[in-house]
């Protein structure tokens, strides 16, 4: 394709010529492509709002485990039938790794995947605003 029918496309599609995007654009109005993969995250936004989550998240950010499951309930005061579900949602968003061990009585620990543990930078700025404000 022709570098001015590129052009011409761009400016149809976006009503832009070469400009650069800074990322402070309006949000209103802006078109459907603002919002590209906010679908895909609403799975994760969805995970990150249920009972207990994040808290989960931010012992396993600074501590990624191993971790046995009933260490963690003490830790959180956490009942065990809303720890072994989140437990769950977070293997199945690959945020923490299970081992099972054969063994009596059995023993099974978590630890944070690398996904999980690039978040740190993350809870460190959460945790640095909450002091800011008060929180």
């Amino acid at each position: 394709m022709l570098l001015s029918a590129k052009i011409a496309l761009k400016i149809m599609s976006d009503g832009s010529e070469g400009t650069e995007k800074t990322g402070t654009e309006p949000l209103v109005g802006a078109g459907k492509d603002k919002y590209l993969g906010v679908q895909q995250k609403r799975e994760l936004f969805t995970l990150l709002g249920r009972a207990h989550t994040m808290e989960i998240i931010h012992v396993f950010v600074r501590e990624p485990g191993p971790w046995r499951f009933n260490e963690l309930r003490e830790v959180l005061d956490i009942s065990q039938n809303t720890l072994s579900a989140r437990f769950s949602e977070l293997l199945e968003a690959e945020l923490l790794t299970r081992q099972s061990y054969d063994e009596i009585p059995p023993r099974v620990e978590y630890q944070a995947t690398q996904k999980l543990s690039d978040l740190k930078p993350m809870f460190q700025h959460l945790s640095e605003w909450a002091e800011q404000y008060n929180h």
